[in-house]
């Protein structure tokens, strides 16, 4: 299963949550998500169960935080008993806004000039990965809808996730990697993910236009483990006062850390037994 996809059965399962006013529904967005753990995957064909528990509600800041599992389905024995061996295939603790979401830390230096250690790579953005996030609020007699943009975080993930493939050489290099040097690359966790809304006209200026992801690539035991900090951003239009020109800002979209590890293909086990190109390439 893909990264991206966990995440979108979480979404699809929080959908489902009870809630007091149940014409809000629509109006809960995937904002953050940290301490993901990917332990295993569920088969091609098998079923899986998605169970959240609510740990905190903020009605000040509009918030809701979710433990979020996946895990086998439950099966019976030849008695008719239930089996207790569940394997969790995945778990993650996400965050739940009913409000245009910012990032916990938005004035993070993202100018070029501050990339030197990050590996940069542009990517085109259709209309259509952005979602529109609306919130409608009631007070006495009037009726109040306010809108934004967003990329959510399930093709945030994605673009993080091409980043990684082109900067390791791409489809063809990782698989002459697992065919030839037995050794394949899996994530083992996502922490800090986090969104960043668009005011509705940010949002409709710049919908289709090119993100940038950058990121910097730290590898731990011998490149066994390597820690990628991803950052996806946007070059965003600034009019200028003194004339009709316009300037450009680089907004910070979202950001996430993803953890990978090495393995050996045949035994499934942790190697740091590199070729020499790779170990070049995460600066070994």
């Amino acid at each position: 299963m893909y990264n991206s996809n966990y995440v979108r059965q979480y979404e699809r399962a929080l959908i489902h949550a009870p809630r007091d006013d149940d014409a809000k529904r629509k109006q809960w967005v995937m904002t953050a998500i940290t301490n993901q753990k990917f332990r295993s995957s569920p088969t091609l064909g098998s079923e899986y169960v998605v169970t959240g528990q609510l740990v905190e509600r903020s009605g000040a800041d509009n918030t809701e935080v979710w433990q979020m599992e996946m895990v086998s389905l439950p099966t019976n024995d030849s008695d008719g008993n239930a089996d207790e061996v569940v394997i969790v295939y995945n778990a993650a603790t996400v965050t739940l806004s009913s409000t245009p979401h910012v990032l916990s830390s938005p004035d993070e230096d993202v100018s070029t000039s501050s990339s030197e250690l990050y590996h940069t790579q542009p990517f085109p953005c259709y209309p259509d990965e952005f979602d529109m996030h609306l919130q409608t609020t009631t007070s006495t007699d009037t009726l109040t809808q306010q809108y934004a943009y967003h990329i959510p975080i399930r093709s945030v993930t994605n673009f993080f996730e091409r980043h990684r493939t082109t900067y390791l050489g791409g489809p063809d290099k990782l698989r002459k990697l697992q065919q030839e040097d037995g050794i394949l690359f899996v994530i083992t966790a996502m922490d800090d993910g986090e969104i960043c809304s668009l005011d509705a006209i940010d949002g409709a200026n710049h919908l289709g236009r090119d993100v940038i992801v950058e990121t910097k690539f730290v590898a731990k035991r011998r490149g066994m483990v390597v820690e990628c900090y991803h950052r996806l951003l946007m070059d965003m239009d600034i009019d200028a006062d003194d004339d009709d020109s316009t300037s450009k800002s680089r907004k910070l979209l979202a950001k996430a850390t993803m953890t990978m590890m090495a393995l050996n293909k045949d035994t499934y086990r942790p190697t740091s037994k590199l070729p020499q190109w790779l170990m070049d390439l995460i600066s070994l």
